[in-house]
C-alpha cells in the first residue's frame, strides 16, 4: 500500500503527462467564466493573469531553503512547503506541491483527500478562470489553457482524491523535452542491457 504523500505524487506526475492529451482539440462549446465572458479566448487569458504561487513567480529562481524537498527527478524537482496554509477557499488542502525545472518554478500541485473537498478545489478554479474544457472522454478531468499558462484539474472518483495543476507553459515544454531525452537515454541503456 502506497502512503498519502507517495499517491498524490504519482497523482501530479499523471496530471502532468496527460495536460496535452486533454488539450488537443479545441472545446466544441465555448467556456463561460463567473463573469459571463463567454469567449475561449477571455476565458483562456483567464490563467494567463497568474504569476505564480505564494509569492514566488513562474519562471523565479527557487528559494530552497523555505522547503521540503519531496522528489529528485534530476533536472525537475518537487518540494512542500513547511508552512503552507490548509485551505483555498473552501477547500481544505492535503498537501501544495511546487514543481521546479533547473531550479526555476514551473508549477503548482494542490492536492485534496476527499470528494467535498475536490469539488471545492474544482470550484475555486471555474470562480478564477471559466468553465475550462472537459476530458472528451467524459472523463473527470478540466484543462484551461493560456498563452503562457495552462492549469489542470483531475479527479480520481473511486477515491476522491482531486488535484489542480497550474503552470507556465515554457517550462513545462521545457521539462517535457527532458523528459523525452532522459527516456530515449534509459532506453537505449536497456536494450543495451547495461
Amino acid at each position: 500500500m502506497t502512503s498519502p504523500k507517495a499517491h498524490l505524487l504519482a497523482v501530479g506526475i499523471l496530471a502532468l503527462s496527460t495536460t496535452f492529451a486533454l488539450a488537443q482539440k479545441p472545446s466544441q462549446t465555448p467556456a463561460t467564466s463567473p463573469e459571463g465572458l463567454t469567449t475561449d479566448t477571455a476565458v483562456n487569458g483567464l490563467v494567463d493573469e497568474v504569476p505564480g504561487y505564494a509569492g514566488i513567480a513562474f519562471g523565479a529562481e527557487f528559494p530552497e531553503e523555505k522547503f521540503e524537498l519531496e522528489q529528485d527527478r534530476g533536472k525537475l524537482k518537487i518540494y512542500q512547503s513547511k508552512e503552507e496554509p490548509p485551505l483555498l477557499g473552501p477547500a481544505n488542502l492535503e498537501t501544495v506541491l511546487y514543481y521546479v525545472f533547473d531550479g526555476k518554478l514551473y508549477g503548482v500541485a494542490f492536492h485534496t483527500d476527499d470528494g467535498q473537498d475536490s469539488l471545492a478545489l474544482k470550484s475555486v478554479l471555474v470562480y478564477a478562470f471559466g468553465q475550462g474544457q472537459d476530458s472528451e472522454d467524459g472523463g473527470p478531468s478540466t484543462v484551461w489553457l493560456g498563452k503562457k499558462n495552462g492549469a489542470l484539474f483531475e479527479l480520481n472518483t473511486s477515491t476522491g482524491y482531486g488535484s489542480a495543476f497550474i503552470f507556465d507553459h515554457k517550462l513545462h515544454d521545457a521539462n517535457l523535452a527532458d523528459q523525452t531525452e532522459t527516456a530515449k537515454a534509459a532506453a537505449k541503456t536497456l536494450i543495451q542491457g547495461k
